[in-house]
This record gives C-alpha cells, sequence and structure tokens, in this order.
C-alpha cells in the first residue's frame, strides 16, 4: 500500500507539498472498458480531477486485510474540496456529496469496487457505517506488485483469524470483511445511542437552574455501576458532578432561558 501511494502522489521534501505523480483518469483501462460501463465519451476535466483526487484518498484510508474503506459523505467532499488560505472550503468550488456518490457507482461499473447492502438504523433512520470494498483490479491498477500485496494481505488475514476458515482463501477475506462490518455496526450503534441519550439529556437539564442540574446530575450518576461512584468522597462526587455537566456545556456559563411569566390582569 505504501508503495501504490509512492506511485500515485510524490512530495516535495523542500516544501512538503503533495502533487499527484500519476493520473489513473488517464489509464487506457478507462478506455478500453468505456462501454461495458456505460459510458459513450472519455470524462469531462471535472471528473477527471475527480478520479485523480479519489484515487489515493482510497489507497489511504483503506484497510489492508478487508481492502474496507469506510467513508463520511460530506466529510470526504469537504476534504476533496478546494480551501481557502485559512483551510476553509471555497463554497463555488466545494464538491458536492452527489458527485461522489455518482463516481462510486461508476466504479462499481468499473469493477473497481463493491458496494455492500447496508442495513438501516431503526432508532436514528442512517444506514449503517457506509462504506465500499476495493476490488482486486483497483490494485492491479496501481501498478504493485500483487503477489507481494496478497502475501502482506494474507498475513494480516492470519492476525485477525478465528481459526474457522483457512487463511488466504476467499472466504477467509469475506469472513474478515463480515467481522470487520459486525464491529463496525456494534460501535456505530452504541455511538449512535450514547450521542441521542446526550442529546435529550441536555434538553432535559438544560431547563434547570444551576441547583437543580447539579442536584439531577447527582441522580443520574447513581444510576451507574456502583463501582464509579460509591467509593468516592463527597468532595469527589461533586467534581465528578461537575465534570459531566461541563461536558454537557451546563457548567457555570450556561445560564436557562427561562419562559415568559405573562401578567395576570385581575
Amino acid at each position: 500500500m505504501g508503495h501504490a501511494m509512492s506511485r500515485l502522489v510524490a512530495k516535495d521534501k523542500r516544501t512538503g507539498k503533495m502533487t499527484l505523480r500519476q493520473r489513473m483518469s488517464r489509464h487506457p483501462y478507462f478506455v478500453h472498458l468505456r462501454d461495458a460501463a456505460g459510458r459513450k465519451r472519455d470524462f469531462r476535466p471535472e471528473k477527471q480531477a475527480l478520479y485523480d483526487a479519489m484515487w489515493p484518498l482510497c489507497v489511504q484510508r483503506a484497510d489492508l486485510a478487508t481492502s474496507v474503506v469506510t467513508f463520511n459523505g460530506s466529510k470526504l467532499a469537504d476534504e476533496l474540496s478546494p480551501k481557502d488560505e485559512n483551510g476553509d472550503v471555497i463554497p463555488e468550488t466545494r464538491v458536492e456529496p452527489s458527485r461522489i456518490s455518482r463516481l462510486f457507482e461508476e466504479w462499481e461499473r468499473y469493477g473497481l469496487i463493491e458496494r455492500p447492502d447496508l442495513e438501516m438504523d431503526p432508532v436514528t433512520g442512517y444506514c449503517m457505517p457506509r462504506h465500499i470494498v476495493l476490488t482486486d483490479r483497483f490494485w492491479q491498477l496501481c501498478g504493485i506488485d500483487m503477489n507481494k500485496f496478497l502475501a502482506e494481505r494474507n498475513e494480516r488475514l492470519a492476525a485477525e483469524a478465528d481459526g474457522i476458515i483457512d487463511t488466504g482463501t476467499h472466504a477467509s477475506v469475506r469472513a474478515a470483511r463480515r467481522r470487520w462490518y459486525e464491529n463496525m455496526r456494534m460501535a456505530t450503534l452504541i455511538s449512535r445511542r450514547e450521542k441521542a441519550s446526550k442529546q435529550k439529556r441536555r434538553k432535559r437539564l438544560s431547563k434547570l437552574p444551576l441547583d437543580d442540574r447539579r442536584n439531577a446530575m447527582a441522580k443520574l450518576l447513581r444510576t451507574r455501576p456502583a463501582h464509579v461512584w460509591r467509593n468516592l468522597p463527597t468532595e469527589d462526587f461533586d467534581r465528578l458532578v461537575w465534570k459531566c455537566l461541563r461536558q454537557l456545556e451546563l457548567g457555570l456559563d450556561y445560564e436557562p432561558v427561562l419562559p415568559e411569566i405573562p401578567d395576570i390582569v385581575h
């Protein structure tokens, strides 16, 4: 993978600036399979630039054992978009996430990636971790030694194997991808549940005066496992209450906006 990056990107040792060494959009592969991918003509300059920028980004983010690349469409679009001198995305030249979705659809037709079907999180309504799987064809086009690459991948699979499937087979790769997806699925579920719970807790506590917020947070802490709070001295328990409130941005600096009570005219 390091060799693939060195073939795609060059770094100026004096300035540290990264430049493209190879423009993958100009590879004959895309001319040869143009009809199979449903295209009638060459890529436009904007599509060429997106192809060239996306290729090393996928290599950089890929998992060696499974060739899985996780991504967030909006964040990936911001990462690919031109920035101003302050590092902020220029709105007029921002890469829209829809372009990335269409690019991955086209890459799938070219046989460069696989896009597994995703499950829906019933609570948030969002898909489970979005990801693509880079095919061996993708790695071959990078110009790397596939024998060395597959040997390194098999070593990583052996390190991660559960002892059920022979290492180095297609079945072992599929099993590793299933393990990765299940692990990411559980991590995503836990993260989203914790985030939703934190938002609900903050919304509920933000309506209370400071003393009531402290009291409510203390009661919430008592619902945690006993080893977290039972053996704490009173001062440390109070500090823990303040710490949790500050994490919710509900410390001393926060004042609740209470609704105005209308004057009652008798």
